[in-house]
């Protein structure tokens, strides 16, 4: 890093959605200005469903609704100096409804570089508010947590996105197994699975959120249910596994492979790079190809979970890491 730059600032714009605490970290790195939005990092059900429907691209592209700036960060607050340079760090959730020439105008203005990391694969639909920002916007560096984007897309591979912020006293399993998340070209897969769970007499907290009433096939299943991280976490420390299914296409890691890390869990997963990922451990970790490969019994075992983990996903690490780039 330049003498003349030798003391830059950073700020981090912070998602007001449900993932927000997984970058919780930075509100302790002295070195890092957090910056949320007007409405706070939003935990409440009907906030979180008022700011999708109110930001929703398909509808504004019919009818442009006003304020949407209320659920985005407030870069006006800084007291931005021609002197410092600035990294301006956005995860792929937090940059809209940013306006694309507000941030263009701030770049010429001073000296900001942009910095993007990707927590969500490049093709997942928790990654479409950040693509078009990328393709309007020169980022300094882009951060990623699939191996196969860096590769393709010329990012940097980080897995320095997770905070532990919860520190629950001991829990008692209630279940074999739970997951959580979106249908999204998955649920023909995630049937078969559940088929597996109901023949096999296990019991389980199984949700996926954008099934048409339509496809719901089983009772045992809770459908469309949005609910806030902090519970989703507090689920899967009620279960003896955790289980991570892939999106088409998608080959790192999910939320789900961390939370067991850092919370010490059992995971079923089909992510066949698994094996070479930090802390994979074969008692611990079960990959799948299909669903009939599924080692019901362990899934079932209790057993003590210990990864040794040790902090490298806290995202502080990504600070280590730009200061690191820019003395290269």
């Amino acid at each position: 890093m330049s003498s003349e730059n030798n003391n830059p600032q950073f700020i981090f714009v912070n998602d007001i959605s449900r993932l927000n605490v997984i970058f919780e970290d930075l509100r302790h790195d002295k070195r890092v200005t957090v910056l949320d939005g007007p409405c706070k990092p939003l935990q409440n059900r009907f906030l979180l469903f008022l700011r999708k429907i109110h930001t929703n691209r398909n509808i504004n592209s019919i009818i442009n609704l006003p304020f949407k700036g209320i659920w985005s960060c407030s870069l006006k607050s800084i007291n931005w100096n021609k002197e410092t340079r600035y990294y301006v760090i956005f995860n792929n959730a937090s940059i809209y409804p940013i306006k694309v020439d507000y941030l263009k105008k701030l770049q010429n203005e001073y000296d900001i570089k942009y910095v993007m990391v990707m927590n969500d694969h490049w093709l997942s639909p928790y990654a479409e508010p950040a693509r078009s920002y990328i393709s309007n916007i020169t980022f300094e560096y882009i951060f990623t947590i699939d191996n196969k984007d860096a590769e393709e897309r010329n990012f940097i591979f980080s897995d320095a996105h997770y905070s532990i912020t919860y520190k629950p006293k001991e829990s008692r399993v209630c279940y074999d197994i739970c997951f959580a998340g979106m249908n999204k070209g998955r649920l023909d897969l995630l049937y078969e699975i559940y088929d597996g769970i109901q023949s096999n007499s296990l019991s389980s907290l199984y949700r996926i959120v954008h099934v048409k009433k339509s496809q719901q096939k089983y009772d045992g299943i809770i459908y469309n249910c949005f609910i806030t991280y902090e519970e989703i976490v507090k689920e899967a420390l009620k279960s003896n596994v955790i289980m991570e299914v892939l999106f088409p296409g998608q080959t790192g890691a999910t939320m789900r492979y961390y939370e067991a890390v850092c919370y010490n869990k059992k995971l079923l997963t089909n992510n066949k790079n698994v094996v070479n990922l930090p802390f994979y451990n074969p008692n611990y970790i079960h990959v799948f190809e299909k669903p009939e490969d599924i080692d019901w019994k362990w899934v079932k075992e209790r057993i003590p979970v210990d990864y040794h983990y040790d902090g490298r996903f806290s995202p502080t690490h990504l600070i280590d890491k730009i200061i690191e780039l820019e003395e290269e």
